[in-house]
């Protein structure tokens, strides 16, 4: 996969970005982000994702009940 990346300082209302041969007439994404504004953090979901059960026996199984088919 060829990348190309370029960085505007000051980019105007237009800009012109140029292909290299291999890329013509081919199928091609373009995304433009701002670098100067910062990515906002993800918002935490509120508590943990699982949940603690509390129970009056503990079981262990051995190793042929665990894999018993």
């Amino acid at each position: 996969m060829n990348a190309i990346r370029q960085i505007f300082d000051d980019a105007s209302e237009q800009l012109r970005i140029d292909l290299p041969p291999e890329l013509h007439h081919r199928r091609v994404e373009v995304i433009i982000l701002p670098l100067d504004e910062p990515i906002a953090p993800r918002k935490e979901t509120g508590g943990p994702r699982y949940r603690t059960f509390r129970v009056d026996e503990r079981v262990i199984l051995d190793r042929d009940a665990l894999h018993e088919r």
